[in-house]
């Protein structure tokens, strides 16, 4: 499945009392290309990078957008031009057209700052004076002398420094135009260098070729002469691309990239030595929030893609934010699916969750500017005591603001606030646009659901304050100035920012009249603007109204030994849409929310850890989306006690019979079969068409464990997972029925690898009972209870590496295979079983169960199915000695 996607097949709206665990939110995906773990309180890597906007090809439009989603604050640098289409006089004095282009782009930068510092290049749109240019072949003296004028004039008239010129613009391109090469490139460097003083601190840029494997043979042949090293990437191979920023900062030059298309670009150039990047274009939320959080945050994990040119990164911005983006080339990028992992909570990725894992698809084309949609896009993780209470998918919603308690509408040509009366011109259709809408796909479209075709409009593109808001409907695709991000204001409300403008869908002062028109706003200073720019979405049967509901009572907290189970009153107030559960790891204030929309009034959560004491409480949310206060607090201490904590029978599923209801998730259609070894039926993996078992995610994080199941092998395939626990290539934990050869168990918690090798193979279509057991001193395998390998070498313990993506039929690397087998009676323990006990697993398993009511004590002892010890026997299934009983009704 490809995320933005929804939540697991297992995860009901009536959800079954019985089964509500952790586990209802566990998704399932396919193997990923690249996959980015991090932990959001980790130390990261700071950059310190200079980000600037480009009016070397004139745009004004394109510099609002920049200040509007960067923040002036970020703006560091302009790219302006100089122009070669006019003869000079006197071989110095520029033509009044060249002045009337400079003051313009200077006039323009001056909405960001009238000091702003300024790079030239060349512009190449109006062509080139023979003064400059004859027969392709340029005049290096009078060429120089116009790149000094231009910099004489801007030091003269404007308060801008000039802080670096680039002789040639795309000269591996533009040589036609300019007839440049690497060498007369250098040699206009040097006569600036050399011949006018002014250019003593001033940067010379090395070429800026379009394609980036020119960039080194541009750059090289003059690097004495360049104090800076530039290209662009429009072409080009994603090694020479990092390994000229590489080669540059080792020249000790500065890294610079004066034509980004994508930000892609930006985050594989910081990773591999840019230091200055300017943007050609601006499109839009994900440039202007990487831009944001590289200066005044940390990358806490970056991955790349080299051969389908694509990339990925996580940052936490200094204020606590956490953020991801993907991004590729404009022109040669392929479909890439990044996985991004949270290793020390669960969040939420752009409102879905709560999960440690979340996939993305980056689109991409096949060759050279073929299918390419330039995609790029942000996601906030997002994680706490307020979060969004649920997750917005498509669908019709009415939008409620918050100041006024009326609703938008279509009114005409113009989106106004009416009272709601129930019309289909005050509902919307809202949606996730395309990954392939062109650009950045962070967005929403909004369509009256009285017409699909009729958009909320922001009307001309306007960047300005006050622009208003209006209903349009022209294009079959929703235009740039009809998509909207949806951002979290807290307590159930959204901020609505416009893709074009960033700015705020608004309702005005007297939105209370129905027909007034809706506005775009920047963010308001006070508390009762603000609330004009606070929206809910509803559904359109849902009456807005903002008492909160009363907290819920009774709450109780019930330790197991890998879970606590959560019980409460059920509310008795009948708008009563949900439950919310938070937990807080005692001593600290990091509450999070574990559990949303939740219709039962249990919970059990298997996603703390053994030993651990956590605080919870429990929230009620209305249908309004209204949340109410918390619960009375309750503590409680998953014990760690020494036992079984998940058994899979796969009778028909994958549920875990222990009171932690480790259930696992399937992945694929699951196939059951009658040939099996406990129970009615096994489970049957086919190696072809991704099935697997998704466990949750601290199934295997214990000091000690023991893995067990049955397993009969259909295929000889090499490295194929009985089971694997990690959560990249570089930290897991797995056992291979062949590695080609032998049976391996396997362990890296990112150092050296450390394993066991059997002296075979599991043997082709037969039962056989598989069990590893990692101790304090000594890890093991065993075959049908037999020791078949065994090492005192492995130091690593579970809990070391603490897993989160734990698989059955399955790897972490993409290159491996899934299983092809039948499996039975899977289980885990907390502890590592002695050659013993791994014989009595093995053999309890195959069991006969028989239908015993007797209520009274046997002479022999007493276990529950998790392996605990009881003075009696309980209803459902006891084990007696060596016998399974039931009793009653399970």
């Amino acid at each position: 499945m490809m995320a933005m996607g929804v939540l697991s097949t297992t995860t009901v709206t009536a959800q079954d009392e019985a089964r509500t665990s952790s586990s209802i939110y566990l998704p399932t995906y396919g193997k990923a290309d690249v996959v980015l773990s991090y932990d959001i309180k980790a130390e990261g890597k700071r950059f310190e990078p200079v980000w600037g906007l480009d009016q070397a090809w004139k745009s004004e439009q394109n510099l609002k957008k920049g200040i509007n989603h960067m923040g002036k604050e970020n703006i560091g640098i302009g790219r302006s031009a100089f122009r070669f289409n006019q003869p000079l006089t006197n071989d110095s004095v520029l033509h009044t057209e060249m002045v009337s282009w400079l003051r313009q782009r200077a006039n323009i930068f001056n909405q960001v700052s009238d000091t702003l510092p300024i790079v030239l290049t060349a512009d190449q749109e109006a062509g080139a004076s023979e003064y400059f240019v004859k027969n392709k072949v340029p005049d290096l003296k009078h060429w120089a002398a116009m790149i000094n004028s231009h910099v004489h004039w801007m030091q003269q008239n404007t308060r801008h420094p000039i802080i670096g010129v680039s002789p040639f613009n795309e000269g591996d391109y533009w040589s036609t135009e300019e007839g440049a090469t690497p060498e007369r490139q250098w040699q206009v460097a040097k006569m600036l260098k050399e011949n006018y003083p002014r250019f003593a601190d001033i940067a010379i840029v090395g070429g800026n070729t379009l394609n980036c494997d020119k960039a080194l043979e541009w750059y090289t042949s003059g690097k004495n002469y360049y104090d800076w090293g530039n290209t662009h990437q429009l072409a080009g191979e994603f090694p020479t691309y990092a390994g000229f920023f590489e080669r540059l900062a080792k020249d000790g030059k500065v890294g610079y990239a004066d034509e980004m298309h994508n930000v892609g670009e930006a985050m594989v150039g910081l990773e591999y030595g840019m230091t200055v990047g300017i943007w050609w274009g601006f499109d839009s939320r994900a440039r202007g929030e990487f831009c944001q959080i590289t200066r005044h945050g940390e990358r806490l994990a970056y991955g790349e893609h080299r051969n389908n040119w694509t990339a990925a990164s996580v940052y936490r911005h200094d204020d606590g934010r956490v953020k991801a983006f993907i991004g590729s080339s404009e022109r040669q990028a392929a479909t890439t699916n990044y996985q991004f992992v949270s290793l020390d909570r669960e969040v939420y990725y752009d409102g879905f969750g709560p999960v440690r894992e979340f996939q993305m698809e980056v689109p991409g084309g096949n060759g050279y500017q073929k299918g390419q949609t330039n995609a790029e896009r942000v996601i906030d993780v997002t994680w706490g005591e307020d979060i969004a209470p649920k997750y917005v998918t498509d669908g019709v919603y009415k939008l409620v603001n918050k100041a006024t308690g009326n609703v938008a509408a279509v009114d005409g040509s113009n989106i106004a606030l009416q009272k709601y009366t129930g019309s289909k011109q005050q509902q919307w259709n809202v949606a996730r646009v395309s990954p392939r809408i062109g650009g950045d796909y962070s967005f929403y479209e909004l369509s009256s659901a009285s017409n699909a075709q009729m958009r909320m409009n922001l009307q001309d593109f306007s960047t300005s304050d006050g622009a208003n808001i209006m209903a349009y409907g022209k294009n079959t695709n929703p235009d740039v100035n009809e998509q909207w991000y949806l951002e979290y204001a807290g307590n159930g409300y959204y901020y609505l920012r416009n893709r074009e403008s960033a700015l705020y869908l608004t309702g005005v002062s007297n939105g209370t009249t129905n027909g007034v028109n809706i506005v775009q706003r920047k963010l308001q200073p006070s508390e009762s603007l603000l609330n004009r720019q606070l929206w809910r979405l509803l559904p359109v049967d849902t009456d807005y109204e903002t008492v909160a509901p009363t907290a819920p009572t009774g709450l109780t907290a019930e330790a197991g030994t890998a879970s606590v189970t959560l019980k409460w009153n059920a509310n008795s107030e009948t708008d009563t849409e949900s439950y919310m559960v938070m937990r807080c790891p005692k001593g600290t204030e990091e509450w999070n929310t574990i559990a949303r929309q939740l219709t039962a009034t249990s919970y059990t959560d298997n996603t703390c850890r053994q030993g651990v004491t956590y605080i919870y409480k429990v929230k009620t949310v209305d249908n309004a989306q209204n949340i109410s206060e918390a619960s009375t607090p309750m503590e409680a201490t998953p014990t760690g006690e020494r036992s079984m904590i998940a058994h899979w029978n796969l009778e028909s599923n994958t549920l875990d019979e222990t009171p932690n209801m480790m259930d696992g998730i399937a992945n694929g259609s699951l196939n059951y079969q009658t040939d099996a070894k406990t129970g009615n039926t096994s489970l049957r993996l086919t190696g072809t068409s991704g099935q697997f078992i998704q466990l949750p995610y601290e199934i295997a994080s214990s000091d000690e464990l023991t893995v067990a199941m049955w397993v009969k092998m259909r295929s000889t395939g090499a490295w194929e997972r009985l089971f694997d626990f990690g959560y990249d290539t570089n930290h897991y934990m797995f056992l291979t029925p062949s590695n080609g050869s032998v049976m391996r168990f396997a362990i890296k918690n990112g150092g050296d690898e450390l394993g066991i090798d059997c002296k075979s193979r599991l043997p082709l279509q037969k039962w056989r009972h598989v069990a590893v057991t990692m101790g304090k001193d000594r890890t093991v395998i065993y075959i049908d209870g037999e020791e078949v390998g065994a090492s005192t070498g492995i130091n690593i313990k579970p809990s070391d590496l603490r897993p989160v993506l734990n698989y059955i039929g399955r790897g972490q690397l993409t290159a491996e295979h899934y299983l092809t087998a039948d499996i039975d009676d899977v289980r885990i323990y907390n502890y590592a079983a002695d050659a013993q006990e791994v014989k009595a697993i093995m053999d309890n398993s195959v069991l006969s169960t028989v239908d015993n009511p007797i209520a009274e004590k046997p002479e022999a002892d007493i276990y529950s199915v998790d392996g605990m010890k009881h003075d009696a026997m309980r209803p459902g299934v006891n084990i007696v000695g060596n016998k399974k009983v039931l009793r009653g009704e399970r």
